[in-house]
Protein backbone atom coordinates (compact mmCIF):
# COMPACT_ATOMS: atom_id res chain seq x y z
CA UNK A 1 0.00 0.00 0.00
CA UNK A 2 1.29 3.87 -0.93
CA UNK A 3 -0.08 7.10 -0.62
CA UNK A 4 1.34 10.00 -3.44
CA UNK A 5 1.22 12.71 -1.42
CA UNK A 6 0.34 15.59 -3.38
CA UNK A 7 0.94 18.36 -0.95
CA UNK A 8 4.83 17.55 -0.25
CA UNK A 9 7.43 18.02 -2.70
CA UNK A 10 10.91 17.12 -2.85
CA UNK A 11 11.40 20.95 -4.91
CA UNK A 12 10.46 23.08 -2.24
CA UNK A 13 12.69 23.02 0.88
CA UNK A 14 9.65 23.23 3.39
CA UNK A 15 8.21 20.25 1.27
CA UNK A 16 10.99 17.97 1.63
CA UNK A 17 11.51 19.15 5.47
CA UNK A 18 7.50 18.57 6.01
CA UNK A 19 8.12 14.91 4.70
CA UNK A 20 10.74 14.19 6.58
CA UNK A 21 9.16 15.36 9.87
CA UNK A 22 6.20 13.46 8.68
CA UNK A 23 8.30 10.09 8.45
CA UNK A 24 9.26 10.63 12.12
CA UNK A 25 5.74 10.87 13.29
CA UNK A 26 4.16 7.54 11.30
CA UNK A 27 4.09 4.14 12.13
CA UNK A 28 7.98 2.38 12.39
CA UNK A 29 6.34 -0.23 9.32
CA UNK A 30 6.39 3.47 7.36
CA UNK A 31 8.63 4.19 4.15
CA UNK A 32 9.39 7.10 2.45
CA UNK A 33 10.33 7.35 -1.51
CA UNK A 34 10.05 10.37 -3.84
CA UNK A 35 8.20 10.23 -7.30
CA UNK A 36 10.99 10.71 -10.33
CA UNK A 37 8.68 12.20 -12.24
CA UNK A 38 6.86 14.78 -9.66
CA UNK A 39 9.65 14.90 -7.44
CA UNK A 40 6.31 14.62 -5.22
CA UNK A 41 6.40 12.26 -2.36
CA UNK A 42 5.46 8.91 -1.50
CA UNK A 43 4.72 7.36 1.77
CA UNK A 44 4.59 3.16 2.03
CA UNK A 45 3.37 0.87 4.43
CA UNK A 46 0.39 2.88 5.95
CA UNK A 47 -3.04 4.04 5.03
CA UNK A 48 -4.66 7.10 4.76
CA UNK A 49 -6.93 6.96 7.85
CA UNK A 50 -4.66 5.34 10.37
CA UNK A 51 -1.90 7.75 9.23
CA UNK A 52 -4.18 10.85 10.13
CA UNK A 53 -5.20 9.31 13.34
CA UNK A 54 -2.07 8.74 14.84
CA UNK A 55 -0.93 12.27 13.82
CA UNK A 56 -4.17 13.61 15.80
CA UNK A 57 -3.02 11.14 18.57
CA UNK A 58 0.71 12.87 18.55
CA UNK A 59 -0.78 16.31 18.48
CA UNK A 60 -2.80 16.02 21.37
CA UNK A 61 -0.68 17.74 23.85
CA UNK A 62 2.17 18.31 22.01
CA UNK A 63 2.63 21.89 23.06
CA UNK A 64 3.71 20.49 26.21
CA UNK A 65 6.20 18.40 25.07
CA UNK A 66 9.74 19.51 27.23
CA UNK A 67 11.81 20.25 23.84
CA UNK A 68 9.19 22.72 23.41
CA UNK A 69 10.18 24.60 27.04
CA UNK A 70 13.61 24.40 27.40
CA UNK A 71 13.88 27.97 26.02
CA UNK A 72 11.83 30.25 24.28
CA UNK A 73 14.14 31.26 21.32
CA UNK A 74 17.47 29.66 19.98
CA UNK A 75 19.25 33.25 19.98
CA UNK A 76 21.39 34.07 22.81
CA UNK A 77 21.95 31.11 24.38
CA UNK A 78 25.27 30.37 27.04
CA UNK A 79 27.26 28.15 27.28
CA UNK A 80 26.75 27.11 30.56
CA UNK A 81 22.93 26.49 29.68
CA UNK A 82 23.88 24.49 26.75
CA UNK A 83 25.85 22.31 28.91
CA UNK A 84 22.87 21.87 31.14
CA UNK A 85 20.55 21.15 28.46
CA UNK A 86 22.96 18.22 26.97
CA UNK A 87 23.49 17.04 30.15
CA UNK A 88 19.80 16.81 31.92
CA UNK A 89 17.68 16.15 29.27
CA UNK A 90 16.22 12.50 27.91
CA UNK A 91 16.93 11.42 24.82
CA UNK A 92 14.51 12.31 22.86
CA UNK A 93 15.02 16.27 23.91
CA UNK A 94 18.68 15.40 23.55
CA UNK A 95 17.73 15.31 19.84
CA UNK A 96 16.11 18.66 19.46
CA UNK A 97 19.18 19.85 21.57
CA UNK A 98 21.77 18.87 19.03
CA UNK A 99 19.53 20.05 15.93
CA UNK A 100 19.12 23.85 17.19
CA UNK A 101 22.74 23.97 18.61
CA UNK A 102 26.21 23.63 18.34
CA UNK A 103 29.48 24.53 20.23
CA UNK A 104 32.24 26.76 19.09
CA UNK A 105 34.56 27.21 21.80
CA UNK A 106 32.64 28.90 24.06
CA UNK A 107 29.94 30.14 22.07
CA UNK A 108 26.78 28.56 21.40
CA UNK A 109 26.01 28.68 18.08
CA UNK A 110 21.88 28.21 16.49
CA UNK A 111 20.94 25.99 13.83
CA UNK A 112 21.39 27.38 10.37
CA UNK A 113 17.76 27.37 10.16
CA UNK A 114 17.08 30.12 12.62
CA UNK A 115 15.67 32.69 10.16
CA UNK A 116 14.20 34.50 12.86
CA UNK A 117 15.15 37.95 13.72
CA UNK A 118 13.98 41.13 16.11
CA UNK A 119 11.01 39.86 18.72
CA UNK A 120 10.48 36.44 16.96
CA UNK A 121 11.10 33.51 18.96
CA UNK A 122 11.56 30.04 17.05
CA UNK A 123 10.81 27.46 20.16
CA UNK A 124 8.16 29.13 21.27
CA UNK A 125 6.38 29.66 18.01
CA UNK A 126 6.38 26.21 17.61
CA UNK A 127 4.55 26.02 20.85
CA UNK A 128 2.21 28.04 19.74
CA UNK A 129 2.04 26.39 16.45
CA UNK A 130 0.95 22.61 18.09
CA UNK A 131 -1.30 24.36 20.49
CA UNK A 132 -2.99 25.61 16.93
CA UNK A 133 -3.18 22.12 16.07
CA UNK A 134 -4.32 20.01 19.29
CA UNK A 135 -7.34 18.42 18.23
CA UNK A 136 -8.82 17.83 21.97
CA UNK A 137 -11.44 19.44 23.70
CA UNK A 138 -14.37 19.02 21.00
CA UNK A 139 -15.44 16.88 17.54
CA UNK A 140 -15.10 20.45 15.85
CA UNK A 141 -10.96 20.82 16.71
CA UNK A 142 -10.55 17.43 15.42
CA UNK A 143 -12.33 18.11 12.67
CA UNK A 144 -10.73 21.23 11.84
CA UNK A 145 -6.98 19.65 12.38
CA UNK A 146 -7.60 16.51 10.24
CA UNK A 147 -8.55 19.03 7.78
CA UNK A 148 -4.99 21.05 8.37
CA UNK A 149 -3.00 17.95 8.28
CA UNK A 150 -4.95 16.90 4.95
CA UNK A 151 -4.66 20.09 3.52
CA UNK A 152 -0.64 20.01 3.99
CA UNK A 153 0.01 15.98 2.70
CA UNK A 154 -2.65 15.65 -0.11
CA UNK A 155 -3.13 19.33 -1.02
CA UNK A 156 -3.78 21.70 -2.25
CA UNK A 157 -1.96 24.01 0.26
CA UNK A 158 -4.33 27.07 0.64
CA UNK A 159 -2.63 29.42 2.32
CA UNK A 160 -5.28 30.78 4.33
CA UNK A 161 -3.67 30.07 8.11
CA UNK A 162 -2.54 33.19 10.07
CA UNK A 163 1.07 31.33 10.88
CA UNK A 164 4.54 31.91 10.18
CA UNK A 165 6.38 29.35 8.27
CA UNK A 166 10.09 30.34 10.04
CA UNK A 167 11.40 31.35 6.42
CA UNK A 168 10.94 28.02 5.37
CA UNK A 169 8.37 28.02 2.83
CA UNK A 170 9.38 30.53 -0.41
CA UNK A 171 5.32 30.94 -1.15
CA UNK A 172 4.57 32.21 2.03
CA UNK A 173 7.48 35.47 2.15
CA UNK A 174 6.30 38.80 1.31
CA UNK A 175 8.82 41.10 0.01
CA UNK A 176 7.98 45.08 1.49
CA UNK A 177 8.13 46.53 -2.15
CA UNK A 178 5.53 44.55 -3.82
CA UNK A 179 2.86 44.83 -0.80
CA UNK A 180 -0.06 47.09 -0.29
CA UNK A 181 1.86 47.53 3.26
CA UNK A 182 4.09 46.52 5.22
CA UNK A 183 4.53 42.87 5.52
CA UNK A 184 5.07 43.25 9.37
CA UNK A 185 1.49 44.55 9.89
CA UNK A 186 -0.40 41.74 7.33
CA UNK A 187 -1.43 38.38 8.66
CA UNK A 188 0.31 35.48 7.81
CA UNK A 189 -0.80 32.98 4.45
CA UNK A 190 0.38 30.05 5.48
CA UNK A 191 -0.01 26.13 5.57
CA UNK A 192 -0.28 24.87 9.81
CA UNK A 193 0.40 21.48 9.31
CA UNK A 194 2.79 21.83 6.61
CA UNK A 195 4.71 24.10 8.81
CA UNK A 196 4.31 21.68 11.19
CA UNK A 197 5.83 18.65 10.28
CA UNK A 198 8.77 20.61 9.22
CA UNK A 199 9.29 21.42 12.38
CA UNK A 200 9.27 17.92 13.33
CA UNK A 201 11.82 17.56 10.44
CA UNK A 202 14.68 19.25 12.91
CA UNK A 203 16.15 16.20 14.43
CA UNK A 204 17.23 14.78 11.44
CA UNK A 205 19.06 17.89 10.59
CA UNK A 206 21.26 18.16 13.35
CA UNK A 207 24.11 20.56 13.75
CA UNK A 208 27.33 19.14 13.20
CA UNK A 209 29.93 20.39 15.49
CA UNK A 210 32.98 22.48 13.79
CA UNK A 211 30.33 22.47 10.48
CA UNK A 212 27.03 23.58 11.08
CA UNK A 213 23.46 22.44 10.19
CA UNK A 214 23.23 19.42 8.06
CA UNK A 215 23.24 20.61 4.34
CA UNK A 216 24.03 23.87 4.48
CA UNK A 217 26.91 25.30 2.10
CA UNK A 218 28.96 28.37 1.45
CA UNK A 219 29.40 28.90 -2.24
CA UNK A 220 30.33 31.91 -3.76
CA UNK A 221 29.25 34.51 -0.84
CA UNK A 222 25.64 32.74 -1.15
CA UNK A 223 24.46 30.48 1.99
CA UNK A 224 22.50 27.60 0.31
CA UNK A 225 20.56 24.34 1.74
CA UNK A 226 21.07 21.44 -0.12
CA UNK A 227 19.66 18.10 -0.07
CA UNK A 228 18.23 15.26 -2.61
CA UNK A 229 14.97 13.01 -3.43
CA UNK A 230 15.37 9.10 -3.70
CA UNK A 231 12.81 6.92 -5.56
CA UNK A 232 13.51 4.01 -3.61
CA UNK A 233 11.20 3.32 -0.72
CA UNK A 234 13.49 3.52 2.96
CA UNK A 235 12.58 3.13 6.14
CA UNK A 236 13.37 6.62 8.85
CA UNK A 237 16.70 4.85 9.86
CA UNK A 238 17.99 4.28 6.31
CA UNK A 239 16.84 8.29 5.28
CA UNK A 240 18.64 9.26 8.60
CA UNK A 241 21.76 7.64 6.98
CA UNK A 242 21.01 9.31 3.46
CA UNK A 243 21.03 12.62 4.57
CA UNK A 244 24.46 12.29 5.49
CA UNK A 245 25.39 11.18 1.92
CA UNK A 246 23.16 13.04 -0.35
CA UNK A 247 24.90 11.94 -3.33
CA UNK A 248 24.60 8.45 -2.97
CA UNK A 249 20.44 9.28 -3.28
CA UNK A 250 21.34 10.02 -7.08
CA UNK A 251 22.07 6.18 -7.42
CA UNK A 252 18.52 5.42 -5.73
CA UNK A 253 16.76 7.62 -8.64
CA UNK A 254 16.86 11.04 -6.70
CA UNK A 255 18.00 14.51 -7.70
CA UNK A 256 19.66 17.29 -5.95
CA UNK A 257 18.15 20.40 -5.05
CA UNK A 258 19.25 23.69 -3.48
CA UNK A 259 17.89 26.79 -1.93
CA UNK A 260 19.54 30.18 -1.28
CA UNK A 261 18.95 31.65 1.48
CA UNK A 262 18.87 35.83 1.45
CA UNK A 263 17.73 38.39 3.45
CA UNK A 264 15.38 41.08 3.11
CA UNK A 265 15.53 43.55 5.97
CA UNK A 266 16.27 41.68 9.04
CA UNK A 267 14.30 38.54 7.94
CA UNK A 268 15.73 35.38 6.18
CA UNK A 269 14.51 33.17 4.16
CA UNK A 270 14.78 30.39 1.44
CA UNK A 271 14.04 31.64 -2.46
CA UNK A 272 12.75 28.58 -4.72
CA UNK A 273 14.53 25.39 -5.07
CA UNK A 274 16.34 24.63 -8.23
CA UNK A 275 18.38 21.64 -9.03
CA UNK A 276 21.98 20.81 -8.08
CA UNK A 277 24.97 19.22 -9.86
CA UNK A 278 26.07 16.40 -7.75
Amino acid sequence: MSLELHGLRADMPVGFMAALGLLRMAPPQARLSWSAATHTAILHGVEREPLLEGLLQQMTGRSQSPELHMEADVRGLCSERFRELAETQSDEALQWVRALWWQKGEEIIPTSLCFTSGPQRMVLMAQRLAAALDPSGSGKARARVQAKFEEALFGPWLYADDTPSWGWDPASYRIGAQTHQAPTGMPNEGVAAAYWLAWEALPLLPCIPGRGTLGFVKENRVTKWTWASWSEPLPLTAVEALLRRPREAVALGGRMFESDVVKSGYYQFFRPARFRVA
